[in-house]
């Protein structure tokens, strides 16, 4: 008996033939990919932008102009899908290598580093990078925050634990501290003794 050097799915001379698996190549490791931010423009057409008058000549400089703004835009939406997502410090060294200059930075709730050479935001993913002028290099960034820092109201009405109100309420004052609490409480009138229509009227 001899196997064919093209490998078929069957043998031959057996019964039907004894089908076995073939193989399968293995899954290829994704490799870690450079964000493909452009560079910026080496003019800003911005400021040449044509404003003709009716019955002026337009002119092919016009349309160029034109052009290269529209062009702007749309690397400033790649720039800004390319980085979505990646650390801060990735995201500043491909900036800084394709001319690009970080003037601001700040969290999603406002904090800031230190100063230039402050890396603490470095492992932060980038939300959102925005240019401060269309046509320039400077661009402000907007990054995440290291902690999940939201606060969740718990679970009052847990059947494990019975709350009173006083541990209720202290209960929602060591999660959310003052802000959940700061109003007054609401003053309801004494229903005790009404009749049903009374109580609906001074309800309303």
């Amino acid at each position: 008996m001899s196997i064919s050097p093209e490998r078929p799915s069957r043998l031959p001379g057996t019964p039907g033939g004894l089908a076995f698996p073939l193989p399968r190549p293995l899954p290829q490791v994704p490799r870690p990919t450079v964000p493909a931010v452009p560079p910026p423009p080496a003019t800003d057409p911005f400021a040449a932008l044509p404003y003709p008058s009716p019955g002026d000549r337009i002119r092919a400089e016009d349309f160029t102009r034109l052009s290269q703004s529209l062009r702007i835009v749309a690397d400033c939406a790649q720039i800004a899908a390319q980085l979505f997502g990646r650390t801060f410090g990735e995201a500043r060294t491909v900036l800084a290598g394709q001319g690009y200059g970080i003037t601001r930075v700040m969290s999603v709730l406002g904090n800031e580093p230190a100063g230039p050479d402050d890396t603490s935001f470095d492992t932060r993913r980038v939300i959102s990078v925005l240019p401060v002028a269309l046509g320039g290099r400077d661009v402000v960034a907007v990054v995440s925050e290291t902690v999940d820092t939201r606060r969740f109201a718990p679970d009052l009405s847990s059947a494990a634990v019975s709350y009173t109100y006083r541990q209720a309420v202290e209960t929602m004052r060591s999660v959310l501290g003052e802000a959940g609490l700061a109003g007054l409480p609401m003053a309801t009138p004494e229903l005790r003794g009404r009749s049903l229509a009374e109580a609906a009227r001074q309800l309303r």
